[in-house]
C-alpha cells in the first residue's frame, strides 16, 4: 500500500520565510493594477460611453433659422418652446419647464411662419397635435462630443438598448466566476489571471471597434466572464503568499485602491469627451500588462497543495532572498523531513457519532435548506441583504452620472465618498458587531434615498446629489460587513456553498438594476426611491440575523441550526473570550493556551 503524501501547510513555512515583507507587498502592489484598474475600467465605462444626454426632436425648418445667414434668426430655446411640448408638472409648477424627449408639434412650421406675418411665435398654439420625431434628435452636447447613444440614436423607442447591454454583460460575470474559478483551482492562479487578463484585453480592445450596437453587446457579454474574476484572482494569489494577520488589511486596501480606479475613470472620461477615444484609453494602455509574464509568480500555496515541491521551492527561495530571510537551498524537503519525524505517524482525532455520520454522506446546502430551520432563516435573510446590498450598490454608482450635475463630477464624489467608508465600516464593525452596523448603515442609506422624492423640483440638484451621496456613503460602508457576516454565518461545512449561492442571487439583482436607472427618463429621483426602499428593507431584515462578533463560529449544520436561535432582536454584542482549538484537538480558551507548551492556537 502505497504511503499517503505528506502537505505541506504553507502558513508554517510564513514564519521562516517573512509573512509580509518586502517581496509580499510588492507583489501586492503590482497585482492591485490590474485588479483594480482593468476590472473597474471594465465594469463601469459604460456609464459613459452609453451616457444618454439630455435631448429633443430634431426640427429641420426651425434649424435652418439658426445660422448667421439666416434672415429670421431662431436661439435653441426659441425653437424648443416652439417644437417641444413642455410636461405637465402640475398646478403650481408651471414655471419649471421640462420639455418631452420623444415628441414634438406636428405642424407646417413654414405655415405658420407665414400666418404669423412672416414671424415666429414666441410661444406655441396649445391645441396643435404632437407626434413622435421624424427626423431624429438633437443633443445637449455640453458635456459629450459624443457617445453610443448620440451616434447611434439610441433614445425614445430604442432606449431599452445600454440597459440590455448592461444586464447582458452581468449575466456574462454570472457563469465566468464560476469557469474561472474552476480554472484557478484546477490548473493555477497564475495560469487563470493570465487567461483572464489576455480575454479582458483583447475584447475590450475589438469592443472599441463596434460597428454597430448589436455586435458592442455581444463582445461586451462575452467580456463580462473576466469580471469579477479579473479583480479576484489577482487578489487570491497574492493573498495566499500572506501571513494571516495581513488579509484583512489587504482586503480592506483593495477596496480603496478599486474606488480610487472609479475616480480615475471618471477624469479619464471628462478629458476623453468622446466614445471611442475613451474606449481605447481604458483598454490600449493594458497592453503592457503582459509583461507580468516573466515575473508574477503562481502561488506557491497552491503549488504545496498539488504537491509540486520543486516549483515551490524555487518560488519559495526567491520570497526569502527578497525579505532578507536565510533558509537552506533545499529548505522544503528539510522542513517536510523535520515534520515527519516530529510526527511520524499522524493520527486524526476520535469522530463523535455525528461527525462520522457525516464524513459517510457529506452535509449540503439543500439538508440546510429542508431540515434545519433556524439555519435555513440566517442563510435566507442573509441572502437578501447581499441581493439589496449588490443592487443599490452597482444602481447608485451607474445612476451617479445622472443627477442633474455635471456627469463627471457626479461619478467621481460617488466614488471618492467610498473611501471614508470603508475605513469606517471595518472600524465599527469590530467594536459594535455586525447587526448593528449592517442595520444601520442600509437604512441610514435607504433612508436618504427616499428622502429625494420629497426635494423640490426646482430645488438646487445638489441636495439630490448630497441625499444620493450619503446613501453611496452608507451602503459602500454596509460592503464592508456583508462579505464578512455572510462567511460567520454559515457552518463549515456548507460555508463556500452557502456562500457561493448567495452570491449568484446577488449576480441576479445585477441584471436588474440598469432597468431600474432606466427608470430616470420618467423621474430621476424614482431610481433613488426605488433603491432607497430596497436598501431599508436589506437594514430591516439585519436586525433578525445573530450577532458574530466575539462570537464561536458554526462548524457543523447542527451548530449552525443553534446558533442565534436563542437571540433577542434588542440586544447588543458583548465581548467575551472565544473558543479556540489548540493544535491537539481539544477545546480551550485563549488564556489557557497561552503558555500551552508554546503551540499557537488555531482560532476556529
Amino acid at each position: 500500500m502505497a504511503a499517503k503524501q505528506y502537505v505541506i501547510n504553507f502558513d508554517e513555512v510564513l514564519p521562516h520565510i517573512g509573512e509580509m515583507g518586502r517581496y509580499q507587498l510588492g507583489l501586492y502592489l503590482l497585482m492591485c493594477i490590474p485588479a483594480t484598474l482593468p476590472a473597474a475600467f471594465l465594469a463601469f465605462n459604460q456609464v459613459f460611453l452609453s451616457a444618454e444626454p439630455l435631448h429633443w426632436c430634431k426640427v429641420p425648418e426651425l434649424l435652418a433659422h439658426t445660422g448667421t445667414g439666416a434672415s429670421t434668426q431662431l436661439d435653441l430655446d426659441h425653437i424648443k418652446r416652439l417644437s417641444i411640448p413642455r410636461i405637465n408638472l402640475g398646478e403650481g409648477r408651471e414655471h419649471y419647464v421640462l420639455y418631452k424627449r420623444c415628441y414634438q408639434y406636428d405642424v407646417n412650421f413654414t405655415e405658420v411662419f407665414i400666418q404669423n406675418g412672416k414671424q415666429w411665435p414666441e410661444e406655441p398654439n396649445p391645441d396643435w397635435p404632437e407626434s413622435k420625431c421624424r427626423a431624429g434628435w438633437s443633443y445637449d452636447r455640453s458635456e459629450y462630443k459624443n457617445t453610443l447613444v448620440t451616434e447611434l440614436d439610441l433614445v425614445c423607442d430604442r432606449n431599452w438598448w445600454p440597459s440590455t447591454s448592461t444586464a447582458l454583460f452581468y449575466v456574462g460575470s454570472l457563469f465566468g466566476n464560476i469557469m474561472f474559478g474552476y480554472i484557478a483551482d484546477k490548473y493555477g492562479r497564475r495560469t487563470s489571471f493570465f487567461c483572464l487578463l489576455f480575454m479582458e484585453v483583447s475584447l475590450s480592445i475589438v469592443t472599441s471597434f463596434s460597428p454597430n450596437y448589436v455586435v458592442f453587446t455581444v463582445l461586451r457579454t462575452i467580456n463580462g466572464f473576466t469580471f469579477p474574476a479579473i479583480f479576484q484572482i489577482p487578489f487570491i494569489l497574492t493573498l495566499e503568499t500572506m501571513g494571516p494577520g495581513y488579509r484583512t488589511f489587504a482586503g480592506m486596501m483593495i477596496c480603496l485602491f478599486f474606488a480610487v480606479a472609479l475616480m480615475v475613470l471618471a477624469g479619464l472620461a471628462y478629458i476623453f469627451n468622446s466614445w471611442f477615444e475613451l474606449a481605447l484609453v481604458t483598454s490600449v494602455p493594458f497592453v503592457l500588462l503582459f509583461s507580468y509574464w516573466w515575473f508574477v509568480p503562481e502561488s506557491p500555496r497552491w503549488l504545496l497543495s498539488y504537491g509540486r515541491i520543486q516549483e515551490a521551492e524555487v518560488i519559495i527561495q526567491n520570497i526569502a532572498k527578497w525579505n532578507k530571510k536565510q533558509i537552506p537551498p533545499n529548505f522544503l524537503q528539510e522542513f517536510m523531513e523535520q515534520q515527519k519525524a516530529l510526527n511520524p505517524n499522524p493520527t486524526p482525532p476520535p469522530m463523535s457519532p455525528t461527525t462520522q455520520a457525516r464524513s459517510e454522506k457529506s452535509p449540503s446546502i439543500l439538508v440546510l435548506l429542508l431540515y434545519y430551520p433556524v439555519a435555513r432563516r440566517n442563510f435566507m435573510l442573509i441572502t437578501f441583504n447581499w441581493f439589496a446590498n449588490a443592487m443599490v450598490y452597482n444602481g447608485l454608482s451607474f445612476y451617479s452620472a445622472n443627477l442633474n450635475v455635471n456627469s463627471f463630477l457626479g461619478f467621481f464624489i460617488s466614488s471618492a465618498v467610498e473611501i471614508p467608508s470603508y475605513f469606517v465600516g471595518w472600524y465599527v464593525m469590530d467594536k459594535w458587531g455586525r447587526r448593528w452596523i449592517l442595520f444601520a448603515t442600509m437604512t441610514t442609506g435607504g433612508i436618504a434615498g427616499i428622502c429625494c422624492l420629497f426635494v423640490p423640483l426646482d430645488a438646487s440638484p445638489w441636495i439630490t446629489v448630497t441625499l444620493a451621496m450619503i446613501g453611496k456613503f452608507q451602503i459602500a460602508a454596509s460592503f464592508a460587513v456583508i462579505y464578512v457576516y455572510a462567511g460567520e454565518l454559515m457552518p463549515t461545512v456548507v460555508r463556500s456553498e452557502a456562500m457561493g449561492i448567495s452570491s449568484f442571487v446577488a449576480g441576479i439583482g445585477l441584471l436588474i438594476f440598469p432597468y431600474i436607472n432606466s427608470l430616470g427618463n420618467y423621474s430621476h429621483v424614482l431610481p433613488l426611491v426605488i433603491m432607497g426602499t430596497l436598501s431599508v428593507m436589506g437594514g430591516i431584515t439585519a436586525l433578525f440575523l445573530p450577532e458574530t462578533l466575539c462570537s464561536h463560529l458554526p462548524n457543523t449544520l447542527e451548530e449552525g441550526e443553534q446558533f442565534g436561535s436563542q437571540f433577542k432582536i434588542c440586544s447588543c454584542p458583548q465581548k467575551r473570550e472565544l473558543d479556540i482549538v489548540s493544535l491537539d484537538g481539544h477545546t480551550a480558551t485563549l488564556n489557557d493556551l497561552k503558555s500551552h507548551n508554546g503551540k499557537a492556537p488555531v482560532a476556529v
